[in-house]
Parts: structure tokens; sequence; C-alpha cells
């Protein structure tokens, strides 16, 4: 998810259960990889159709995303990324 997500940052996520109402497109979220299932993938919502979502990095010519893996189940998704904790630059960095 570079350059929205760097390295080392962290998340804080609201879990999201199948009562739950999707976050917005254009949110965060954090997904079961398609392929994977003990990955975890974090993308942006970018659509919704028929019970499927369709998840992008911010950087197309690096990210794996659904126009890799095409559309994902609802119930991969676990939950939408509310904060982000950045951790300072180290010396020299």
């Amino acid at each position: 998810m570079w350059p929205t997500l760097k390295p080392k940052d962290r998340v804080i996520v609201r879990p999201h259960n199948q009562h739950s109402e999707l976050p917005a497109i254009g949110a965060i979220v954090v997904c079961i990889h398609p392929q994977q299932p003990s990955r975890r993938v974090i993308k942006r919502l970018s659509a919704v159709a028929d019970h499927q979502l369709t998840i992008l990095g911010d950087c197309p010519d690096a990210s794996t995303d659904s126009r890799e893996w095409g559309r994902i189940p609802r119930g991969h998704l676990i939950g939408e990324v509310v904060a982000l904790v950045t951790r300072p630059l180290e010396q020299g960095s």
C-alpha cells in the first residue's frame, strides 16, 4: 500500500462481520488473501458487486490485487483500517 503505508507502520482495524455495513468505497481494508488464506492483505476498497469486493493497492505498478486475483468474496473482509500509527524515522534514514 505504498505510499499510504510504509514498512513497519501499524494499523488499527475495526472488525467486520456479516451483519456490519460495508466500509465506504475508497476505505483501506484488511482481507484474507484469496490464494493464500493464512496471509492478510491491506488494500483499498474499489467496488462492491454481487457480494464480492474489488480491492486495489495504491501503487498500481507494484501492487498485487484484484487486477490479478479478480474480485474476492465479501466473507474475506476482516475489517476497515480506522487509524495509522507511523514509526518515527530513524537517524540516518
